[in-house]
């Protein structure tokens, strides 16, 4: 079950912890209720320390070893690393079978086995014996156990049984769905109407920022990232937003500030430290990015992460950008041996990059001939290589390239437009500049505000800033 940061911030949780981690190091007894336990046991999964967790898991056992909760916390552990059996074994050696975190835990096994049908009709059940309280209670858990399976879809539908308007909690289930689902404007509005009942919730600022980021809404993001850490300034979510979102609009500097400052609340975080390592490329310190990105590497490479191939791409820019191509080349070959399936004309796109930037053009468009045919000719594959050429400079290349791109997509494809007006900007294209970044506002601002971030004032909008380019052109042309 999903627990609010605000009440591990409460007085009467912080006495509970102190009392446990004082008897844990003078090796007193400890007597505590099953229930306390579970949540310092969730405390320590939130804060990453999964050995303490566990044992006050165990401690909870010792005391009461048929005790419902803990073995609940124990099964869904299992069903987390995708053991169906053991879970099934946990479940079974709960006493009390009529208890809801019971059966509850019951239907969890069934979605985990896809029997998705099955568990409805066992959901249902359960909710019919339920009645007030008990009843929104219920409904909020087993929406909960769909948003943990990334069933948005019946968090939604279960949502709608309870009554959202007056629950923040469900409210709060509904808009994390929507986010799920990319819906990200109905987001938005969910979580407007949350402040307005909650206006101290760092959470709830924070996931708006989250949703307006996604919308291309860089500033709104920056000013809900702002609100939530005016509420609490090492609110790890939000620190991070903002270093994202700051980067994206081009102010390196300030982004890196956010970035120390989470990764000294975080310092194990590899997403955080490959966006790190990113940063300081932007800002040509690749030294430091490097050392960064080696820290990623290895803690990605430590937790299994998916993440580990991107980490490793960024790595070979890195090596790029510091004339060192051999290892450059070594760090795209482990994207293709790691364990996540390779990306491969992604692959051959960046070994391309390497060598243009080390001086062997001939090898390299010969790998973009590769990555563009291994694909199949995929659009967002043939806009990697243009983006790559725009990159290395080959602006007079890049633009015959795009003109033929965008008459080979059909009306649907809506991105590369940016990248389109950039060329066409260093290259003093003013009328061809203007019509691309009108294609670029009306199909994809978001990518115009990024791609166009050394062009477009911070806290000015993609669209005003067309306005403004139209007007200074127009002038120009007196």
């Amino acid at each position: 079950m999903f627990l609010d940061d605000e009440y591990f911030d409460s007085n009467e949780f912080k006495d509970i912890l102190t009392s446990y981690e004082e008897s844990v190091s003078s090796g007193a007894p400890i007597f505590m209720d099953t229930d306390d336990l579970i949540d310092i046991a969730d405390y320590y999964t939130m804060s990453g320390d999964h050995d303490k967790a566990a044992s006050v898991i165990e401690t909870a056992l010792d005391l009461d070893p048929g005790a419902t909760l803990p073995l609940v916390y124990k099964a869904r552990e299992a069903l987390d690393k995708g053991d169906i059996d053991r879970a099934k074994e946990l479940s079974a050696s709960i006493i009390d079978k009529e208890d809801p975190d019971c059966k509850l835990l019951e239907g969890e096994i069934l979605v985990a086995c896809d029997m998705i049908e099955d568990a409805d009709r066992h959901f249902t059940q359960m909710a019919e014996n339920s009645t007030g309280e008990e009843y929104n209670c219920l409904i909020y858990d087993i929406a909960n156990v769909y948003l943990d399976y990334g069933m948005n879809e019946k968090v939604l539908e279960w949502c709608k049984k309870s009554d959202e308007t007056a629950d923040n909690d469900i409210l709060d289930l509904k808009g994390r769905a929507l986010f799920g689902l990319e819906d990200y404007e109905a987001c938005v509005k969910t979580y407007n109407t949350l402040l307005d009942k909650k206006p101290r919730s760092p959470r709830y600022w924070s996931t708006l920022a989250n949703a307006q980021f996604m919308l291309g809404k860089y500033l709104d993001a920056l000013t809900s990232s702002d609100f939530a850490l005016a509420l609490d300034t090492e609110y790890k979510p939000s620190l991070l937003l903002k270093a994202n979102t700051l980067c994206r609009i081009g102010n390196f500097k300030e982004a890196l500030e956010f970035y120390n400052r989470y990764n000294k609340l975080a310092p194990n975080d590899a997403m955080s430290l490959m966006n790190t390592g990113k940063c300081l490329l932007q800002m040509g310190r690749q030294d430091e990015a490097l050392d960064y990105l080696r820290k990623a590497a290895e803690n990605a490479e430590k937790n299994n992460d998916s993440l580990l191939p991107d980490v490793y791409e960024t790595m070979a820019l890195a090596y790029g950008m510091t004339n060192d191509p051999g290892n450059a080349i070594k760090c795209l070959e482990k994207t293709i041996t790691a364990d996540t399936p390779p990306n491969i004309p992604q692959t051959y796109i960046m070994m391309a990059h390497v060598l243009f930037e080390n001086g062997k053009p001939e090898d390299a468009y010969k790998l973009y001939s590769d990555a563009i045919i291994t694909s199949g000719y995929d659009p967002d594959t043939i806009l990697q290589v243009l983006v790559s050429l725009l990159d290395n400079q080959q602006m007079e290349r890049a633009y015959l390239l795009f003109k033929m791109f965008f008459m080979s997509v059909d009306e649907n494809y809506h991105d590369g437009y940016s990248y389109m007006a950039l060329c066409c900007w260093e290259l003093d294209k003013g009328d061809e500049f203007i019509y691309y970044l009108e294609k670029a506002v009306e199909h994809n601002p978001g990518e115009a505000k990024t791609v166009l971030s050394q062009i477009i004032p911070h806290e000015m909008s993609a669209e005003d800033y067309l306005e403004f380019a139209k007007e200074e052109f127009k002038a120009k042309k007196k």
